[in-house]
């Protein structure tokens, strides 16, 4: 035997270091997947914690046992197999030569303390010249996707529908009557939209101003209910919470107030995080807004910056985004679920994700956190 799952563990699987894999002649993976395969080793978050363990001992075993492997995407392999290496790997003894670069190792998963999340790259994005330019960029682009027929978001569609009337391109074409029958709530969100339009624009006439302003501090006491109620799950006691948690309300009113929002992935069906699941994870997983002696030392928080964490979801959610749109190809009907040993590894950390039928993130938040 070549190697040993122990072996493998401590010289490549706990830095996540990208390898490339050469198997041993006539060995079930050298059938399955040729001679070579690239990628990167995954565990379940007790296999690293089993082989960290394992690590402290003064005499460590040489144990052949199957490893899972996640393949680089440079391999043309099919679904198939590529579930076969995510669900039950590839046997240690089967590998012949581990290659990969010799460059600086860090055990993501070990470190302690807050983390920046790795290789971010700052993009300037091209001055946009007044409201109105690009009010007309975000039309387009949501214009785009209403003639390729793919599924808006509940709010890419109120914003559709309110940027094409605000530039009169609605009232005198025949599909603009597949929204006269809808609700009044969700006409009320669309003449919001529009009138938001003229008056970043300067163009609300003054008559406007008064309903723009009625459906804007609607708009505001819909989120500080949604938030208040969040909140009341926090603690038997509200008074307790509200008075023992004044800065953690604050800021989680401060970051939830301008949200409405956020797309993490596109396909035919767009993944999104809506406002009141927004809400929930930021009330109940995010250090600086965390609130609530119900939850408070029991839920675990992010190990990453107040501002990071929109952004590793997204990443969670690009690490799976193909399994993500083949499984609702497959079950459209069926919500998209990785937890336990199945949760989404990024970044040394494991991510419990559900996402409902419609693309809606219903819950999302870590296992586990290495505090200083």
């Amino acid at each position: 035997m070549n190697f040993s799952a122990e072996e493998i563990y401590s010289m490549y699987g706990q830095y996540d270091t990208f390898v490339t894999l050469e198997f041993h002649y006539k060995t079930e993976e050298y059938n399955q997947f040729g001679n070579r395969l690239m990628g990167v080793f995954l565990y379940t978050l007790d296999e690293r914690k089993k082989y960290d363990e394992v690590s402290q001992s003064e005499q460590i075993s040489r144990t052949d046992t199957k490893i899972k492997f996640s393949p680089s995407p440079i391999e043309k392999l099919s679904a198939e197999n590529i579930e076969v290496l995510d669900r039950y790997g590839i046997q240690a003894s089967s590998i012949k030569v581990i290659y990969s670069f010799n460059r600086q190792r860090k055990n993501r998963f070990a470190e302690k303390g807050l983390k920046e999340i790795p290789n971010q790259i700052t993009i300037q994005a091209p001055k946009i010249d007044g409201w109105h330019e690009l009010n007309r960029l975000r039309f387009g682009f949501l214009n785009s996707i209403y003639k390729s027929e793919q599924p808006f978001t509940p709010n890419q569609e109120i914003e559709y529908w309110g940027l094409r009337t605000h530039f009169g391109l609605g009232t005198d074409l025949e599909d603009f009557s597949i929204i006269k029958n809808r609700d009044f709530e969700f006409l009320k969100k669309v003449r919001l939209v529009e009138l938001d339009c003229k008056f970043q624009e300067l163009s609300i006439e003054e008559e406007q101003i008064q309903e723009f302003a009625k459906l804007k501090v609607e708009n505001i006491l819909y989120k500080k209910d949604v938030i208040d109620k969040e909140i009341q799950k926090s603690g038997e006691n509200i008074n307790a919470v509200t008075e023992n948690f004044k800065t953690q309300i604050e800021e989680l009113r401060k970051c939830c107030y301008p949200f409405e929002e956020d797309i993490f992935g596109f396909g035919k069906i767009p993944i999104y995080l809506s406002f009141e699941r927004f809400v929930h994870i930021y009330a109940r997983h995010v250090a600086e807004t965390q609130i609530g002696e119900r939850f408070s030392g029991e839920k675990t928080v992010f190990q990453y910056k107040f501002d990071d964490i929109k952004y590793l979801i997204k990443m969670v959610v690009k690490s799976v985004s193909d399994e993500i749109q083949q499984h609702f190809e497959q079950n459209p009907e069926l919500s998209f679920r990785r937890m336990g040993k199945r949760a989404v590894y990024v970044d040394g950390h494991y991510y419990r994700l559900v996402i409902e039928p419609n693309g809606s993130i219903q819950d999302f938040h870590p296992f586990n956190i290495n505090e200083e």
